[in-house]
């Protein structure tokens, strides 16, 4: 990444070897002139699609790769992308973040028509991307739970957020509330999904009437484009509250759509849950969690892991 400058304020192992491969030298401060920004996309672009032509890559490529290359010469009919690229290559972003992003959406577009392939549009973009491993871990919930009315359980495929809340002070400011759920709903892009979103409130301090009305106005605000669709609001928190703040929302903030406020659970973002139906006798539910394992963004591809850890 560069600023408004050219300098480079972040660079990571992978870039460093682009950069190696044509002479450059990506260090923090250095200017990276447009030219040689241009140069770096193209190399990448072409690493890419030689990666995609299938066999072994040619020339230093094969020390990019994290899985085996794909067979010889395989037909590809059609060829989607998703990603912050994407939205470079369908049109859907013009604005400059101070990465490779646009030139190398552009470096990709000048060879698609050399592949032979259709290039199609996704439903999903730039949070389509998965690299990493999931992980699934059933927890069952607290019995302080509340679910109103019972039909609308079992959910699945709940994304969670989990906003940093200030609820260390005496008194919760639901404005704050509300603004940093739309905060991370536009982070995360899901602002305008049509689908429920669970929050995740790691409650802190007591239980007063004052502070659950503060906290359960400033959920409604703050998901108010997910209510205002019909979707029920989750609430999904790891103390004994999950009762407490239901019942509020019901009984004293009249909310009208379904409630599902669950507790005694440990969620992150990124995580994505189902909920199921009451536990016979239990008043608690089970949840299964769904989480993403990322690699670090920085990792190169095995052959040049290896050769960073030969010794000798």
């Amino acid at each position: 990444c560069v600023d408004a400058a050219g300098r480079i304020v972040r660079v990571e192992e992978a870039g460093r070897r682009f950069g190696a491969e044509l002479g450059l030298t990506l260090d923090l401060g250095v200017v990276l002139v447009v030219e040689a920004q241009r140069a770096l996309a193209a190399l990448m672009a072409d690493r890419l699609f030689e990666a995609m032509a299938g066999g072994s890559p040619l020339s230093r490529g094969s020390g990019l790769l994290r899985l085996d290359p794909l067979a010889s010469s395989p037909r590809i009919d059609a060829i989607t992308f998703s990603g912050g690229v994407a939205e470079y290559i369908y049109g859907r972003e013009a604005q400059s973040y101070g990465d490779l992003g646009a030139p190398l959406a552009d470096e990709i577009r000048a060879r698609i028509a050399k592949l032979g392939a259709r290039l199609e549009r996704s439903n999903e973009g730039i949070r389509a991307t998965v690299i990493g491993a999931s992980q699934y871990t059933t927890q069952v919930s607290g019995s302080t739970i509340f679910v109103s009315p019972l039909e609308t359980l079992p959910v699945r495929n709940v994304p969670v957020i989990a906003p940093a809340f200030a609820l260390d002070a005496e008194a919760i400011d639901a404005s704050a509330v509300a603004s940093t759920i739309r905060a991370v709903l536009r982070r995360l892009d899901l602002g305008d999904s049509d689908i429920p979103i669970a929050v995740f409130v790691p409650w802190r301090g007591s239980a007063t009437f004052a502070r659950l009305d503060g906290f359960c106005r400033g959920v409604i605000e703050g998901l108010a484009t997910v209510l205002a669709r019909g979707h029920p609001v989750v609430l999904a928190g790891d103390g004994d509250v999950g009762g407490l703040l239901g019942i509020h929302l019901r009984e004293e903030s009249r909310l009208a759509n379904p409630i599902i406020s669950v507790d005694g659970l440990e969620l992150k973002e990124f995580d994505y849950i189902d909920i199921g139906t009451m536990l016979p006798n239990s008043g608690a539910v089970p949840v299964v969690i769904k989480s993403l394992i990322f690699p670090s963004s920085a990792a190169p591809g095995r052959e040049w892991l290896a050769a960073e850890h030969v010794v000798g």
